[in-house]
C-alpha cells in the first residue's frame, strides 16, 4: 500500500484525541528499559492522551500528553530518525503507516530493541509493545475522546 493510499485510510484517525484507560506489563516493560522507581510510578499514573497528525509538510507528529508531562516526535514515513523518548533517552526511530496500524520501532545506544504496534478504531487506539529479551507483551487500550 503507498503513502497516499494510507493516508486516504488513515485520515478518519488523524488529530483525534485518545486517552489511555488500561495497560497491562507496562510496569515490567519499563523496569526492563531501567527505569527507576519514581519515574516508573509517574509513567503508569500519567494516563496520557495520544494524538497523531499530518503536517502542511507531508511529516507526521505523534504526541502524549498529559499534565504532569508530554512528549512528540515528527517523522517522515519510512525514514528512520533520532527520537527523545519520554524518558529522556535518543533512540534510532523508524515508523511505517499501513492501513490502521502504525508500526513504530526503537533502538537505543544499547541496542534494546522496541516495537510499539498502534492499531486505530473508530473507538479507540490499541498498542502493543515487545522487545527483544523483554518475555512479555505490554498492551495499553486508549478510548476516543469525545
Amino acid at each position: 500500500m503507498s503513502a497516499d493510499e494510507w493516508c486516504h485510510t488513515m485520515d478518519e484517525f488523524l488529530g483525534k484525541q485518545y486517552v489511555m484507560v488500561a495497560h497491562e506489563h507496562f510496569d515490567e516493560y519499563l523496569v526492563f528499559l531501567g527505569l527507576g522507581y519514581i519515574y516508573r510510578k509517574a509513567a503508569i499514573n500519567l494516563w496520557p492522551i495520544h494524538v497523531l497528525t499530518r503536517n502542511e509538510d507531508g511529516t507526521y507528529t505523534f504526541a502524549l500528553k498529559s499534565k504532569l508531562a508530554s512528549s512528540s516526535c515528527t517523522f517522515k514515513l519510512g525514514e528512520t530518525f533520532e527520537e527523545t523518548r519520554a524518558d529522556g533517552v535518543k533512540v534510532e526511530a523508524l515508523i511505517i503507516l499501513e492501513g490502521n496500524v502504525m508500526r513504530h520501532t526503537q533502538i537505543d545506544s544499547n541496542g534494546k530493541i522496541s516495537t510499539h504496534i498502534r492499531e486505530f478504531y473508530p473507538d479507540k487506539l490499541v498498542v502493543t509493545t515487545t522487545a527483544a529479551g523483554f518475555d512479555k507483551t505490554v498492551t495499553r487500550v486508549f478510548n476516543l475522546v469525545k
